[in-house]
């Protein structure tokens, strides 16, 4: 069973030291534990592992102006190294998932036989890529390992700390980045600036989420509209991707192209969607 959110927020009247100790305590031992969970089904056990590494990645940021520059390098590196080896089966899923919703568009498209055929053939490419459970179960246990030194890490590296940065400083501080991330995409129009924009904002969700255990009806819409931006422009990068593993295929068939053209319909759609949201804020 998976454990409460609430478990990895800083608790009410909770010094920031002693909640990062805490919740970094939480994170290693879930990591622990997690790959022990024999009769989980092991896309949920690596679904938690991800948001794990996540969780942490968010105290590493938040604890960035105490640890100083070496220690959050390594401990960035580390939980990057984790985050890797799940990710080779999360893209090949949304890779899947992002073309399965297209082929409901197929129907729509004047070559509909030729569409439905290059579904099947590009279902049959990631089906055959699928890693076997076993293999997938010893690469969550790697990357809880990996995640689990690295929390251990970077406990030791925060102990003494004394000047701690205040929770309203560090979610500024997001706010700004994601911000300016967000304008920049914008202004360039560039896929690795959508992608770049995403990340701030799911940075920023995460601070928020870590540090509004009680938030208020004003802070809970925000956080609403932060969850809703970095979704869209998940859904945006989703699309990137699928994108690329299409043009791959080369030649390209005039099916392929069409599916293309598709998902660059799609991602303009997401990108006006994602500013809409922003300016909300």
């Amino acid at each position: 069973m998976p454990v409460s959110p609430l478990t990895y927020v800083f608790r009410p009247d909770e010094k920031a030291r002693a909640g990062f100790a805490r919740i970094l305590g939480e994170i290693s031992a879930r990591a622990r534990d997690l790959p022990r969970l024999s009769l989980e089904p092991v896309d949920e056990l690596i679904h938690e592992g991800r948001l794990l590494i996540k969780r942490a990645r968010a105290l590493l940021w938040f604890a960035r102006p105490v640890l100083g520059p070496a220690a959050y390098t390594r401990g960035r590196e580390r939980l990057r190294k984790a985050a890797e080896l799940l990710a080779a089966h999360r893209d090949l899923a949304v890779t899947q998932a992002t073309l399965e919703r297209l082929a409901g568009k197929a129907s729509k498209t004047p070559n509909q036989a030729a569409m439905t055929q290059l579904f099947q053939s590009l279902a049959g490419d990631l089906a055959a890529g699928e890693t076997p459970e076993a293999a997938r179960r010893k690469t969550l246990e790697q990357a809880m390992d990996i995640l689990h030194r690295a929390a251990a890490g970077i406990k030791r590296s925060a102990a003494g700390r004394i000047a701690w940065p205040s929770a309203s400083g560090r979610v500024a501080e997001a706010f700004r980045a994601a911000r300016q991330a967000g304008k920049k995409a914008r202004r360039t129009g560039k896929d690795a600036d959508f992608h770049a924009w995403r990340k701030k904002a799911k940075r920023l969700l995460y601070q928020l989420e870590l540090t509004q255990a009680e938030p208020g009806r004003r802070m809970a819409r925000i956080m609403k509209r932060i969850g809703k931006l970095q979704e869209t422009l998940g859904t945006h990068q989703d699309g990137v991707m699928a994108a690329e593993h299409l043009g791959r295929m080369l030649p390209l068939s005039s099916s392929a192209r069409c599916v293309l053209g598709l998902l660059e319909k799609r991602k303009s759609r997401l990108r006006r969607r994602a500013w809409k949201i922003a300016r909300q804020q």
